[in-house]
């Protein structure tokens, strides 16, 4: 989750290589770009540049979705998973969007700051913890805080949710999307306000819901609907593939392989089935499977990236580098990609590997410096280099994105002495410096 960067503090915990995740947060380049895919053109429409979006993937089996802390979109994996279309999804993201465009959050900030300062705090305290290795304390952190969002949201107007309504339906026809499966998505909640406020998703708390808003959903749909086109069917394709990756990482592997025994096997099945295989695990199926999924597309980055991994994860880190240098060749433009590449040259610790790592872990700073576990690496990359100053700037970075401003001014002076003043590593030691000033 992104709320800061660099010298303003970004909090965000980012977990390579691949998918997985901890104190709620997820990092995964196929899915980044497929949740990508599906709502750049409704930022678009919108008036809004896709790039000033950032998407984040919460941890949570509850199905909900949300904006915060300025335009960053907040996706739950269970909204993920359980959304079986990706209409659906994008009208959600399209509601969304509607409260970015229409201003609320800057109506919200002003109206329940009290409310949502500590709550905010609270959630970037659990992505800190996390970040950690805090585990049970990053949940009961996060659990807490979101808790007191919960109930913020509650005091949120129905009107603006109407007001959000309406223009997702705009969004939706003027990218001609069948808004249908927004209606379905409202309907699917349609009785739960009635039900014990423990028993409801948080997509009913978050999002108040009325008889009148669904007619009126209701209504635009009638009128809309005939006039969309069919989207394309790669679109379908991701949205499939990642709601099979989800369920592979996130769900009890043995269950993964026992609700798809005997059913006709898919590429998405085969997905699933091979991650939950390599986390069983199960080294020897799970390459054997990863290899028919590369079998049907060679040149899947995403395919080569979950191989580099099962065979880093599997103590098999020669040959895990050339599945990372790989699937970096085939999507050049990844960090997250070149993060898993830097991260198994530094486990493969030879000189010639040591000096690549470095030089990869640079490339992807420049491009993502919200990633952590990358910054992490980074520093024992310039430390094997002899560069105890970078060393000390990259720790000092990674602490800020952890939200510890003490413990990053400690490492920010001592990387500050160790460079040359005025050079480009010393003026950003300076910044990190200025945030414990603020």
């Amino acid at each position: 989750m992104k709320f800061l960067t660099a010298a303003t503090m970004a909090l965000c915990l980012t977990i390579t290589p691949s998918l997985s995740a901890a104190a709620g947060l997820i990092r995964d380049a196929e899915i980044e770009r497929t949740l990508h895919r599906l709502s750049d053109p409704i930022f678009q429409v919108a008036g809004i540049s896709p790039s000033t979006v950032d998407i984040y993937i919460l941890s949570d089996p509850t199905l909900n979705a949300f904006v915060a802390g300025g335009r960053n979109l907040f996706l739950n994996t269970g909204l993920l998973i359980e959304l079986e279309t990706p209409e659906e999804l994008i009208g959600v993201i399209a509601h969304e969007t509607g409260h970015i465009a229409g201003g609320h959050l800057a109506m919200r900030s002003i109206n329940v700051r009290n409310a949502t300062g500590p709550a905010l705090a609270g959630l970037l305290l659990a992505i800190a913890a996390g970040v950690a290795g805090g585990g049970q304390a990053a949940t009961a952190i996060a659990a807490g805080s979101q808790s007191i969002i919960r109930r913020t949201m509650l005091s949120f107007s129905r009107a603006e949710e109407a007001s959000a309504d309406a223009a997702a339906l705009s969004y939706l026809a003027r990218t001609r999307i069948d808004p249908t499966g927004f209606a379905k998505v409202l309907e699917r909640f349609r009785g739960e306000e009635v039900f014990a406020i423990d028993n409801v998703d948080p997509y009913v708390l978050t999002h108040p819901l009325s008889t009148q808003r669904l007619q009126l959903v209701e209504r635009r749909v009638d009128e809309d609907a005939p006039k969309a086109k069919k989207m394309p069917a790669k679109t379908y394709y991701w949205h499939s593939r990642m709601r099979a990756k989800l369920e592979g990482f996130l769900k009890d592997p043995q269950r993964v392989l026992d609700e798809y025994e005997g059913a006709e096997e898919t590429e998405f099945s085969l997905y699933a089935k091979t991650i939950a295989l390599h986390r069983l695990p199960s080294e020897r199926e799970a390459i054997k499977s990863v290899d028919r999924l590369i079998s049907k597309r060679p040149s899947d980055p995403y395919y080569v990236e979950l191989k580099g991994q099962i065979l880093y994860e599997s103590g098999r880190v020669k040959e895990a580098v050339e599945q990372y240098r790989n699937s970096t060749k085939l999507a050049p433009g990844e960090p997250l990609l070149k993060a898993g590449l830097g991260r198994a040259l530094l486990a493969l610790d030879t000189d010639a590997s040591n000096r690549e790592a470095l030089k990869v872990l640079e490339s992807v700073r420049r491009v993502d410096a919200r990633d952590a576990a990358a910054m992490r690496d980074l520093a024992v990359a310039y430390d094997r280099a002899g560069k105890p100053g970078m060393a000390s700037l990259a720790t000092a970075e990674r602490l800020a994105l952890r939200g510890s401003i003490k413990d990053a001014a400690l490492f920010a002076n001592r990387a500050a002495a160790q460079l040359p003043e005025g050079s480009p590593g010393w003026l950003r030691a300076q910044d990190i410096l200025n945030l414990k000033k603020e």
